[in-house]
Parts: C-alpha cells; structure tokens; sequence
C-alpha cells in the first residue's frame, strides 16, 4: 500500500478550504498519515490521541492548535470521535508575489516555519478558537479577511513551539514514507512489548545495518530514541491523568526496570517522574 497523497479539492471560486471533519474514530495510522503541497491549520473540537507529524510522535487533546508546512507528512491516530477544524491554503494562494509585500513578511515567515510542524500554547489557542469560530461561520470576503486575522494570530504568537527538529528534513519518497508509516505503527501497536530493531527491520524487510541508516537518515533519531520519546510521552500523559503509581507506569509503557525508566525520564522530560507529577498536581 502506498502513502496517501492527500489531493486537496477547492472549488473554483474559493482560494482556500475551510471544512468540518468528523470521523467515528481511525485507530490505525496507515489511514491516517499523509501530506499535501497546502499549508494546514487543524483545531481539534473533540478528541484525543496520538498525533504524527515528521520525526515526532506525541499526544494530542481536545483544543489542540497545530500547523502543518507543506508536504509535511501528518496524521491523527484515535479510538475516539474526532471533529477538527481544517483549514488548508496553497502559499501563494492571495496570488504570486502578494506575500512578498512588507506588511506580510511575518506571516511569509510562519508559512517557512511551518514547514517544521508547528503547535501553540493556551493564550493563542484561545484566540484563535474565536477566529476560527468567524472563519467557519462566515463566507466569501468576510472569511478571507478573518482567515488573515487568524494568520497575523498565529504569526505573532509567543507561545509557539516547532514540532519537529530544525535539521529534520524528509526526501518524500513514496516508499520511504510508506516504511516509516510500517515502523510508527509497529511501535504504536507493539510498545508494552520489547521492541528490538531486528523485529523493526523485519517490518520493512531490511537488513539492521540496512535499518539503522535508514532511520537516521529519514528521521535524525535512532530507533531506540523514537521508542524511548513514545513511551515516555505515554507516560507523562499517565502521571497527569491517572492516579497509577510510578512502577505502575513503567510496566505500563512498557520498561521493565524501573531505574532504567526514571533515567530515561530525566533525560527526556528534564525532571523525575515523582519531580514532575508533584509539580503538576501542585499547579
């Protein structure tokens, strides 16, 4: 099966696309994973799960902002109703040449960003819900402007954070990309177990020298890392919404030994898993 190339269809009379999507759930990231030449903005309304974007795999929630540059491969993964708001625009869709003007340069700037994947904080998030909320309740010129007003928003934001590393980049190969989406859901089904790369190399029938470079080259990581980065941010998202205790967790994401676990915590979160669940009950 091939990646999905996501065709993105607009009517003639329209220069971007401003579109309601709900879905029952999709548990399974082979259908969800994709990219597109449009830019994307995607607020969720309602859901929660994993989302894949780039080299990074993490939770996503109910109010969730992210921005996608184009060709950036994405995706959403839940066993849960999901309504997003999609937002999807070519760059030069107010015509060529427009987005050079000086007044546009920091919007042109955000568009060059977003190539990274990009998510915003609670500040920006709650104003661009109200924009977005005029966007998909107006029509014609009024939605244009309003969708620039969510532009300069997101443009000006101080509470942006890049989802994927500055130096990852990926050579959007159709098969390339569709062994990446292989060795994602490998991971996603397979976590609690162990997880070696000779398994993960049999997935995409490679050798592991073969793996290992392929690895590294698409995604800047190794695969131990990415399992690591999975795991781990599963078990953040447990010591904020459960009452398991720490050894609970670790089996649970599964780590064997908990030592192993604490020390793969520190280096990935920056604090111990009883440091972080203190301070985030505290606040």
């Amino acid at each position: 099966m091939k990646p999905e190339y996501e065709k993105i269809q607009e009517p003639s009379e329209r220069s971007f696309t401003a579109k309601v999507v709900a879905r029952k759930s999709r548990p399974l990231l082979r259908q969800a994973w994709h990219y597109h030449p449009e830019i994307e903005i995607c607020f969720t309304r309602e859901s929660f799960g994993k989302r894949f974007v780039g080299n990074q795999i993490s939770d996503y929630a109910q109010g969730d902002l992210v921005m996608f540059g184009s060709n950036l491969p994405h995706g959403f993964t839940t066993d849960h109703k999901c309504t997003q708001v999609v937002i999807q625009m070519n760059e030069n869709f107010l015509g060529d040449g427009f987005l050079q003007k000086p007044e546009l340069r920091k919007i042109r700037s955000l568009f060059q960003f977003a190539k990274r994947g990009l998510t915003f904080g609670a500040s920006t998030k709650t104003e661009a819900r109200r924009v977005i909320s005029k966007i998909m309740a107006t029509r014609d010129f009024p939605q244009m402007i309003r969708l620039m007003e969510l532009l300069h928003l997101l443009a000006e934001a101080k509470d942006v954070t890049p989802i994927c590393s500055e130096e990852y980049s990926l050579d959007l190969d159709a098969t390339h990309l569709q062994r990446l989406k292989t060795v994602y859901e490998y991971i996603l089904v397979n976590y609690k177990n162990d997880l070696s790369i000779a398994a993960a190399a049999d997935q995409i029938n490679m050798t592991e020298a073969a793996f290992y470079k392929f690895i590294k080259k698409h995604t800047k990581k190794t695969f131990t890392e990415i399992v690591n980065e999975f795991r781990i941010n599963l078990a953040t998202k447990h010591l904020m919404t459960t009452d398991m205790s720490i050894s609970e967790i670790c089996f649970e994401c599964g780590y064997n030994n908990i030592s192993y676990f604490n020390r793969r915590f520190k280096e990935i979160v920056g604090q111990t898993p009883g440091v972080f669940k203190r301070n985030y009950r505290s606040s």
